[in-house]
């Protein structure tokens, strides 16, 4: 088998990734034996999202950083998937995790991505309140339950909010607003992530922000996703990133297995057979 295909990798995000350096949940045990028992059948991949994840990492904790760097490094045997800037597609090669930490080589259209989503966000205090009451007078439902729209529903809110005319529509939009692309050409995860972002923003399990959370942790998941969706398989312990991308893989049509390790406290069983599918 040729291992340097990502419809033969195993994703796992950084949140989960930083979990199994100590798990104690029956769920995140299950899973950081899966991987023991299964080390020489499965490879691990890491990307640009998992150090952009990282280098959130307080100046004052290098040392967990560098411990941090290794772990990951250690996990995937240093294999790395990453749609560079100015190529149209997306690079799987063996790179070593620390000096591409300290290259500080990422994708270079995040300040694109960065300052669409920093526009989009400026409105959703207008935006909001005409969603909800869209939602409550044409859908019947509570807000809260976005979440479980069809694609269909999406592109009906979509065009109710006067946004756009649907999802697909909304997402060219947003990556029109790059301009020129010549030097950077995009590629299937421009199209993805600024989907994924897109649904945050319209209230589809939308993401905290605070002072310690950001678009730069909403970038980052969507990126995961992203790359999980190209993947075997995309393994996640985030609930919200697990529900958008359930979203997204059907949108995208991903034959990609998503596993997910939160909420399964009564689903132990059916984790370990959703683990055992992807050998």
């Amino acid at each position: 088998m040729n291992i340097l295909k990502p419809e033969n990798l195993i994703y796992i995000d950084w949140n989960l990734f930083s979990i199994l350096k100590n798990p104690k949940q029956e769920s995140h045990l299950i899973l950081r034996d899966f991987i023991k028992k299964y080390e020489n059948e499965i490879v691990l991949v890491y990307s640009d999202a998992h150090l952009g994840d990282l280098s959130k990492t307080s100046s004052d904790s290098q040392q967990i950083l560098i411990e941090d760097l290794k772990f990951l490094s250690d996990k995937t045997n240093n294999l790395l998937i990453v749609k560079y800037f100015g190529r149209g597609y997306i690079d799987l090669e063996k790179r070593d995790v620390l000096s591409f930490y300290e290259a500080n080589n990422y994708d270079n259209s995040t300040g694109e991505m960065f300052y669409w989503q920093t526009i989009v966000k400026t409105f959703t205090d207008q935006y909001s309140p005409i969603r909800d009451n869209i939602v409550k007078e044409h859908f019947k439902l509570d807000p809260k339950e976005i979440c479980n729209f069809t694609v269909e529903q999406i592109n009906k809110l979509i065009k109710l909010i006067g946004i756009s005319t649907s999802l697909d529509e909304f997402v060219k939009f947003g990556l029109d607003l790059r301009g020129d692309t010549s030097a950077n050409p995009l590629a299937y995860t421009d199209y993805y992530t600024t989907a994924y972002m897109n649904l945050d923003f319209i209230g589809f399990y939308p993401d905290l922000f605070n002072s310690k959370q950001g678009f730069d942790n909403l970038l980052n998941d969507s990126k995961h996703s992203a790359y999980g969706s190209m993947c075997k398989a995309f393994i996640t312990n985030d609930n919200k990133c697990y529900l958008k991308s359930k979203f997204l893989f059907d949108y995208y049509k991903s034959n990609s297995k998503l596993i997910r390790t939160c909420n399964r406290k009564n689903q132990l069983d059916e984790l370990r057979n959703e683990l055992q599918s992807i050998i």
